[in-house]
């Protein structure tokens, strides 16, 4: 109880130092009440040790508070940052394909990322029952990106905020209600930081509704995509890339496969046209477009460490992106579009094939590997990409504090009437984790990276430091954590 009641304090207070002078009332009144509170609590706490004046039933009553005061609130997050520098001297950057969609992360992040999410939970005497739940969660998330000049830009964003009911429906007791805005049916390659489905964004629905004996479950959710300064994987977000488009989205999992879990997510969307400011007077026209797209999984672990999971996921128009928000496609950058284009959005189509592997027994050795390949089709000039990445991170551990893992990854990209190439990147990281794993973490490292790419993305890799070479190499140090 004292921990939940200071939190609130110390977030109040962090709040207000942001806001106009005017809140400093408003902070001197909620400083007086959790002294108040403190005071109040430290009675109880005394009388409970004395056990002098209190009956058995307010006894037990304490012990009720003091049990919420870890039950009845949770605190999450994940971290990463760190300081690194290009071999110039200059600050680090990152090296990534051009018309790729995700980068080799290790040893390739040049941002301070953190997201917090805060969890409360609606107490039994409250809810009438201890099988029906109620929870609100609340993500709030910061970015820093490394600076390359004098200028610094910190990015605060709200990415949750919903609240959900469970163990309403007697007969379906898993089954849970959900509202507001939430990170949905959101999920990613680990070693690319890759969200290859992600229908995160405002709406609702029902969630882990049980059907048939054997337990697969069924989703349904209304998403209206929501408009974030932030990527999904953390980074700032190009002002005019994203745009709101409303989905329905149906999810069916905990099929049983092959030995394994079978999904399948289909997905209907919606994007009312749009036009778009692309600077200097000129403007492109994005037409009205429906959409569809499906999703297939296939996700195995097996006894000897290896967990598995290969995805298909086909889609078009304004579905063809298997996200929450509306995007342009590979290879379309609408700054170079003519001015006055009609671009057709309901052309888009798109097919994608994901391999996500991770070995870890707990022995000396532990890896992750990813395959994808995806071709993507806006039927403009430049439109069609091809894009194949490969990527291995083995980790061997000295003892079950020290390792280093080393990550190969290989990015190729082809774009019809525009350019082709590859990309490698290597990077050596020792590091120390709690645990002798792939994905245990706090994990604390020094990287060191090396990448080369062809001579057709020069000065699109790697800028500004290496904006008139073909390789480049940066050094530096980081943390990555969750909880």
């Amino acid at each position: 109880m004292r921990t939940l009641v200071t939190f609130l304090w110390i977030s109040c207070l962090v709040i207000s130092t942001l806001a106009d002078e005017s809140t400093d009332k408003l902070r001197q009144e909620f400083l007086a009440y959790k002294t108040a509170s403190d005071a109040r609590i430290q009675s109880l706490e005394d009388q409970l040790t004395n056990q002098t004046s209190l009956t058995q039933s307010e006894i037990e009553g304490l012990r009720m508070l003091n049990e919420r005061g870890t039950f009845d609130f949770e605190f999450h997050g994940y971290l990463r940052s760190g300081y690194g520098i290009a071999a110039n001297g200059a600050s680090q950057v990152t090296f990534q394909a051009p018309n790729a969609n995700a980068k080799y992360r290790l040893g390739n992040e040049a941002e301070t990322y953190l997201e917090t999410t805060f969890m409360a939970k609606t107490p039994e005497d409250i809810t009438g029952s201890p099988d029906k739940k109620f929870t609100t969660i609340l993500t709030m998330a910061y970015a820093v990106e490394t600076a390359n000049s004098g200028n610094f830009d910190t990015q605060l964003s709200l990415r949750e905020a919903y609240g959900k009911a469970e163990g309403l429906i007697p007969d379906n007791p898993t089954a849970t209600w959900w509202a507001g805005q939430r990170f949905y049916s959101r999920i990613q390659v680990h070693m690319t930081d890759f969200w290859y489905r992600d229908m995160s964004g405002y709406g609702g629905g029902i969630e882990n509704v049980t059907i048939g004996d054997d337990a697969m479950r069924l989703g349904f959710a209304w998403i209206g995509g929501s408009i974030d300064e932030l990527n999904a994987n953390g980074t700032i977000a190009t002002p005019g890339t994203v745009f709101r488009k409303d989905s329905f989205d149906l999810d069916l999992t905990k099929i049983s496969s092959l030995g394994g879990e079978f999904r399948t997510q289909l997905t209907y969307s919606y994007f009312h046209g749009q036009t778009v400011d692309t600077g200097g007077g000129n403007t492109v026209e994005l037409t009205d477009s429906h959409g569809a797209s499906i999703n297939l999984f296939q996700i195995n672990e097996f006894e000897n460490g290896i967990n598995n999971t290969a995805v298909l996921q086909l889609g078009y128009g304004a579905a063809f992106n298997f996200l929450g928000q509306m995007t342009m496609p590979n290879g379309v950058d609408l700054t170079t579009v003519p001015n006055g284009t009609v671009f057709d959005t309901e052309d888009i189509q798109q097919v994608r094939f994901v391999e996500d592997l991770i070995y870890d027994n707990g022995g000396k050795v532990s890896a992750s590997a990813t395959a994808v390949y995806q071709y993507s089709d806006a039927n403009i000039p430049m439109g069609q990409v091809h894009w194949t990445s490969l990527g291995v991170r083995p980790v061997y551990h000295f003892d079950r504090n020290y390792s280093i893992a080393t990550e190969a990854g290989w990015d190729y990209t082809d774009q019809k009437d525009g350019e082709s190439g590859s990309l490698f990147k290597l990077t050596f990281a020792p590091q120390i984790t709690p645990q002798m794993s792939v994905l245990s973490r706090p994990a604390l490292r020094l990287f060191f990276t090396y990448a080369w790419w062809s001579n057709e993305f020069e000065g699109q890799v790697g800028t500004p430091a290496y904006s008139t070479d073909t390789a480049g190499f940066s050094t530096g140090i980081q943390l990555e954590t969750w909880w």
